[in-house]
């Protein structure tokens, strides 16, 4: 994968993770750890069901999906993730996307 900022070619997925905070540490130790992986662009602390949003970028859905078999779910104090593969960007960072209409579907009649 290229070392650029943003790879048009990779895939981007938005991880939320509920963890245990450690005693006297809080999230910030265990969410460090995360960081620290080269496949994680962006990681936050955030209020709702989960406690860190972590953005992870890989060459695949086979590689993100194993980074998060292999490295964050299995470590300690984190108890659940949920993966959300992004498909398509309509805006980001205030850059609007336009995409092709598809064309249309012919009518069918029997």
């Amino acid at each position: 994968m290229a070392k650029n900022k943003t790879n048009s070619s990779a895939v981007r997925a938005l991880i939320e993770v509920s963890i245990t905070p450690q005693k006297d540490l809080g999230f910030d130790n265990i969410a460090e750890r995360i960081y620290s992986y080269p496949q994680v662009k962006s990681c936050y602390l955030v209020s709702g069901g989960y406690d860190l949003l972590v953005v992870v970028e890989g060459e695949s859905i086979q590689t993100v999906a194993d980074f998060v078999a292999a490295k964050l779910s299995s470590m300690a104090n984190v108890r659940q993730t949920a993966t959300h593969f992004l498909l398509r960007k309509y805006k980001e960072e205030g850059q609007v996307f336009k995409h092709p209409k598809s064309e249309r579907r012919q009518n069918i009649s029997y």
